[in-house]
């Protein structure tokens, strides 16, 4: 006889809350710096996180990670030199876990400082995001106070496409180019103060087509009138 088939209802499949919710889980860990295995020491302070999560959010950490691991037992320290504001490595953590408690206060650094030791982080470990917040911040909130030292910032990270969107902003205003031009710092910055020179002159008209080469438009050393006539004379 065939086989009789049957159906026992067990009702439905309780939900488990740490299921497919890895990310949470791993944010709740690195709040309470439950199996952490890595130390980050910067400015003083020591923050707790998670090698795997490192390791899987950069490849610079994967790196010195797997090396740590041939040669020593966790925890892994990682002293991160060069950089004084332990707020930034806060700002790194939270790039790399995400907003705590399910905040969304986006990147907001409390000093230049912070925001340079940010940048570093993000060179150092090669963490793209990282390096876009704080790429974007710079172009935030631009004044006459803060451009010249946001310019050297740029040259410092070769932050082309930042620098290029600041000076035009500069070129733009000729009141702040004014106050930019008579500061003494600007000399620290001597390729920056050639490009905004450059930029200005071609507003004026110069080396724009149909102008000749400057050389040419200023003719060298011209003799004295008195002298081509002579010549012509001899």
């Amino acid at each position: 006889a065939p086989p009789m088939e049957f159906c026992v209802d067990l009702g439905p499949v309780a939900v488990d809350p740490c299921h497919g919710n890895v990310l949470p889980g791993l944010q709740a860990l690195f709040m309470r710096s439950e199996l952490c295995d890595v130390r980050l020491a910067a400015g003083g302070e020591t923050f707790h996180a998670h090698g795997a999560v490192l390791a899987a959010a950069s490849e610079a950490f994967r790196e010195a990670l797997l090396q740590m691991s041939r040669e020593t037992a966790p925890p892994y320290v990682f002293e991160l030199d060069g950089v004084s504001h332990p707020e930034s490595v806060r700002a790194m953590l939270t790039c790399i876990y995400g907003p705590q408690d399910g905040s969304d206060a986006g990147y907001r650094p409390s000093s230049e400082g912070v925001n340079r030791d940010v940048l570093q982080l993000a060179r150092r470990f090669r963490i793209p995001q990282l390096e876009a917040e704080a790429s974007q911040w710079l172009a935030n909130g631009l004044n006459t106070s803060n451009v010249l030292g946001r310019l050297l910032v740029c040259e410092e990270f070769a932050l082309s496409a930042v620098r290029e969107k600041i000076i035009e902003q500069l070129t733009a205003n000729p009141s702040a180019l004014f106050v930019l031009a008579t500061d003494p710092e600007i000399r620290k910055v001597p390729v920056v103060l050639q490009d905004l020179l450059v930029r200005i002159l071609q507003l004026l008209g110069c080396g724009v087509e149909g102008q000749g080469p400057l050389g040419k438009d200023l003719g060298g050393a011209r003799e004295p009138h008195g002298k081509r006539a002579k010549r012509a004379g001899a």
